[in-house]
């Protein structure tokens, strides 16, 4: 197991998101379980050869994507459902991360979840109000904070739901990572021709969204274009974002800053 250090150094922060269709099967409400216990395994082996402080997030999968498209959630209190559905995607989407949670903890981790619909209000789908000192501390004491794509109160639409992307874009101004790499059941973003493309950048983003599709039939946070669309908006503050297939090596490679996936930089 991990023993207690203090970590002040912030220039060693990275972010890194696990694909809701990474860690779940089609299936709802399944786990991937051998995948998520070979991830956390990787990350525990990493970070005792590597020195990196690590916030984690995860998608929701089969999990609470079914009960957010059921209920509408992301659309607000719709109708006299909503208030039930806040609760059963608040639920669904906790399962999945204690899950993960779990599995870290097995794998020698010292991870600890940040439940979004606690800390974050906001105002039209935008984060209004929000706490983040217990987070900063768990990264000095090099615990793994792990968040995720959640429901949340909002003071308009009543609540809605914030992605993983999203709480990636918010945090990365005010935690400054290093890095930020999303880890997904594709190996990158595809091109028309099915190609990975390498690098995505403000000359070609234009263009290769047109290459994008939105959600797919149970993604309700907008599937790959709202992941890039996102990550632009984090590249532009200066943090390099990496789309990455989650086949084993494949983290190991991005750290090491070897050409891998897509690169998203502004």
């Amino acid at each position: 197991m991990k023993t207690y250090k203090k970590n002040d150094d912030s220039n060693n922060l990275i972010f890194l998101k696990l694909g809701g269709a990474l860690i779940t099967t089609p299936k709802p409400y399944t786990p991937h379980l051998l995948k998520i216990k070979e991830i956390a395994k990787e990350i525990y082996q990493l970070r005792q050869k590597m020195n990196f402080q690590l916030l984690l997030g995860n998608g929701g999968g089969s999990f609470p994507h079914i009960s957010a498209k059921k209920y509408k959630t992301k659309e607000g209190i719709v109708n006299k459902k909503s208030i039930r559905g806040i609760s059963i995607v608040e639920n669904d989407a906790a399962k999945l991360n204690r899950i993960l949670i779990e599995e870290l903890i097995r794998a020698g981790e010292n991870a600890i979840s940040i439940q979004p619909s606690s800390v974050f209000l906001t105002d039209n789908n935008t984060i209004k109000s929000y706490y983040l000192e217990p987070l900063k501390y768990y990264l000095k004491y090099d615990m793994i904070p792990v968040i995720y794509g959640d429901v949340v109160i909002d003071i308009k639409k009543g609540c809605t739901i914030l992605s993983t992307e999203a709480l990636f874009n918010f945090l990365a101004k005010k935690l400054k990572p290093k890095k930020i790499i999303m880890m997904s059941k594709v190996d990158g973003v595809y091109d028309s021709n099915k190609k990975i493309i390498p690098e995505i950048n403000k000359d070609n983003f234009s263009k290769i969204k047109n290459f994008l599709k939105g959600a797919d039939k149970i993604d309700v946070t907008g599937g790959m274009l709202h992941k890039v669309e996102e990550s632009v908006e984090i590249a532009k503050e200066g943090v390099e974002v990496c789309i990455i297939g989650g086949k084993k090596g494949n983290l190991k490679k991005c750290l090491k800053g070897e050409p891998i996936g897509t690169l998203i930089r502004y």
